[in-house]
């Protein structure tokens, strides 16, 4: 599948700022399962000077400074992306030693995934959830994962909450509710504890019969050997195929975020707003 993304982020001061060097990761990945065919990205005011770069965690990324003060700042990203994954399960082989759980990988692959592994505060309700869910997928990996992305998808109300940093996984699991990021978040924590690499994931998704414009989405990715990192959307209850495009990535949320920078003003206030379509593009044109 092909799609036109159109994002737009426009922050709004209520007095002059100074715009800090700012980081800007909205280039959607090239791997093997998308294809960027096209990317531009237009920043009001122009930066007095930019660059891209690959962050640590391998995404591609826009640095770009400022002069001057300013009571706006518009980004505004247009991209065109061909999905290639139709079939999220296309394993060729997966190392026996992570097909059962809990999941353990080959030493120098466990000391790369370090950070994918760890758990910033192990809640014992959810370690426990996660030891019955894989009790009732018989021990098995990719069994355990499907059945970890459909309950949180039918068990946990999804709803939007624009801006802010994802909950804990225990916010999460305790209120049974939460946003997309908030729910990936929980589904990375489940994952890890029951030893299976787990990273955050920021990008779109195509949804055809959504009205109006949305934001960005998020979801997360498990390392599989033998299979590479492989997505799961547990606000949509789903394994990732052609219809999520992926942007960024890392252990954690603020790897991933849109945007990296603050502003300087003395007690100024900023309001932010988002516009996302996803249109799917006839190949031919």
């Amino acid at each position: 599948m092909i799609f036109q993304i159109h994002h737009r982020i426009t922050y709004r001061y209520d007095r002059p700022v100074i715009i800090e060097p700012l980081t800007i990761r909205l280039q959607p990945r090239g791997d093997g399962s998308q294809r960027l065919l096209d990317w531009n990205c237009t920043l009001t005011p122009t930066p007095l000077a930019s660059t891209s770069i690959l962050d640590v965690f391998g995404n591609s990324a826009l640095q770009a400074s400022f002069s001057g003060v300013y009571l706006e700042f518009c980004i505004e990203v247009n991209s065109r992306v061909e999905t290639l994954r139709t079939n999220p399960f296309d394993f060729l082989s997966l190392d026996a030693r992570t097909t059962n759980l809990p999941a353990r990988y080959h030493e120098p692959v466990e000391q790369a995934l370090a950070a994918h592994l760890h758990r910033n505060k192990a809640d014992s309700q959810i370690s426990e959830w996660a030891k019955e869910v894989s009790a009732s997928a018989g021990n098995q990996t990719q069994s355990f994962l499907l059945q970890v992305t459909e309950q949180i998808a039918r068990d946990f109300n999804s709803e939007n909450r624009y801006g802010g940093s994802p909950l804990s996984p225990s916010e999460t699991f305790a209120s049974k509710r939460g946003a997309c990021r908030d729910l990936a978040v929980l589904f990375m924590d489940v994952c890890r504890s029951q030893g299976i690499a787990a990273r955050f994931v920021s990008g779109y998704i195509y949804e055809p019969n959504r009205v109006g414009t949305s934001e960005l989405h998020a979801w997360a990715e498990v390392y599989l050997p033998g299979g590479g990192w492989r997505g799961y959307d547990p606000s949509r209850g789903v394994a990732v195929s052609d219809q999520h495009i992926a942007v960024a990535a890392g252990p954690e949320a603020e790897w991933a975020a849109a945007t990296e920078g603050c502003y300087i003003g003395t007690g100024a206030e900023s309001t932010i707003e988002y516009e996302v379509t996803v249109t799917e593009v006839d190949r031919h044109l």
